[in-house]
């Protein structure tokens, strides 16, 4: 598509403007090293009927200049030019911006705007492109589970309760995509010593697992005690559909009695690209630390599963849980066995705008949630208003790197805090 109006655009209260130079599918932003306010090239193009478009574009800055000072934004206009929606371009590598967008309703031309902000480096823009394009739905039918064994259980009886399950879901539930399976569900409950509940990552419970894997074929997420040379470890294992061991996460954030009882932590947060998208594992207390689900988020995971043995504070699974969804723009599915709250706490899938799409409080039992994860969640206004943002971009794009490293100053003081109390 080609461009039928170029503009340029100067924020207020400049005291050194920069120079905005444009030649040769070229288009700069010269700040002569002085740092100011947003500056940026606008391209306007008309819209005929297209679905979705494809951007592109290429940026040259400085080393170190920081990822949110420059960047590409699309700006939706009614027939009137008034904004409708902004998106951000995704960063492509260090030096090009892409991105495929649906065309919002109502929308009757764009603009690209290639921009600089709150730096003193220079910019170089070339070579944007703008496509017509293909948007694609990708659909997942995810299975979370809610499974509480009765106290005093056996490991043989608790494997018994996980094959009746697993054979009613893949009865019941066509063609399901991934199925959640709570925390440590084959121990869950059963009176058995601590060598009793560890075994290694071939073990019984998944040749179990991996037998029902490969007769549904679906994927399959759940936790064990794993031990491995002697050391062990809260182990969550992705099944893929032959049956095959895909990935291990391995919890990150242990509880006290888990230190007590010989637990070492993991120490990284994996995302794991399956055939309909990018996942990753939060493990019961990890939930409790925002930092898991946005190390996640920020590794590429559009679904963070939540395996959990129980939550026993309404507050937090009522609220917690979706706003860990939220703020990091993702589906949260949380499979668990019971609180000690009182109330049935739910196994649940919730969407990337705290919705609840699906829940069950039977035991033992289902919920089936069919997700697409090219779905938009916009919201009016946010930081693009007065018109719709997309919230899962916008909180990526817009983080603030630079400014989230606590100073040593802190530091010094919460050590002393510790130190005191």
């Amino acid at each position: 598509m080609e461009w039928k109006k170029h503009q340029i655009f100067l924020a207020e209260h400049f005291l050194q403007r920069p120079e905005l130079k444009s030649g040769e599918d070229r288009f700069s932003i010269l700040r002569n090293g002085n740092r100011g306010g947003m500056a940026a090239h606008l391209f306007f193009y008309p819209l005929a009927g297209e679905r979705a478009l494809r951007f592109s574009v290429s940026a040259n800055a400085a080393p170190g200049t920081a990822p949110e000072c420059f960047g590409a934004i699309v700006n939706w206009l009614d027939p009137k030019e008034k904004m409708l929606a902004r998106d951000y371009l995704h960063r492509k590598g260090d030096e090009s911006f892409e991105r495929v967008l649906p065309v919002p309703a109502g929308a009757a031309a764009f603009s690209l705007e290639l921009f600089s902000r709150w730096t003193s480096d220079d910019v170089v823009f070339s070579k944007p492109d703008v496509e017509s394009a293909e948007w694609k739905s990708r659909p997942v039918r995810l299975v979370t589970t809610k499974v509480n064994p009765p106290q005093g259980s056996s490991r043989e009886e608790n494997l018994k309760l996980i094959a009746g399950l697993l054979e009613r879901i893949g009865t019941e539930v066509e063609k399901p995509d991934l199925i959640l399976l709570p925390e440590n569900l084959n121990t869950r409950n059963a009176v058995l010593s601590a060598a009793e509940r560890v075994q290694s990552a071939d073990g019984e419970y998944f040749h179990l697992l991996s037998r029902f894997v490969r007769k549904w074929k679906t994927w399959l997420v759940t936790t064990f005690a794993e031990i491995q040379d002697g050391e062990c470890f809260n182990t969550a294992l992705l099944i893929g559909r032959d049956g095959t061991l895909e990935g291990k996460y391995r919890k990150v954030h242990l509880t006290l009695s888990e230190s007590e009882a010989g637990f070492l932590p993991g120490d990284s947060f994996p995302v794991f690209e399956l055939d309909f998208g990018r996942i990753g594992i939060a493990t019961c207390w990890d939930n409790w630390f925002p930092e898991s689900v946005r190390m996640l988020r920020l590794n590429g995971a559009e679904i963070v599963l939540f395996p959990l043995a129980g939550d026993g504070e309404p507050l937090h699974w009522e609220h917690v849980w979706r706003t860990r969804a939220m703020d990091n723009g993702v589906y949260l599915a949380a499979s668990v066995s019971q609180g000690e709250s009182g109330i049935p706490v739910p196994a649940r899938v919730i969407r990337p705008d705290g919705s609840v799409c699906a829940e069950t409080t039977e035991n033992p039992g289902y919920a089936v949630a069919d997700l697409d994860l090219s779905e938009r969640f916009l919201t009016y206004w946010l930081s693009v208003g007065p018109a719709l943002g997309e919230g899962p971009s916008l909180y990526q794009m817009e983080r603030r790197v630079e400014c989230y490293h606590p100073s040593a100053e802190i530091q010094g003081k919460e050590s002393n805090t510790h130190e005191r109390g």
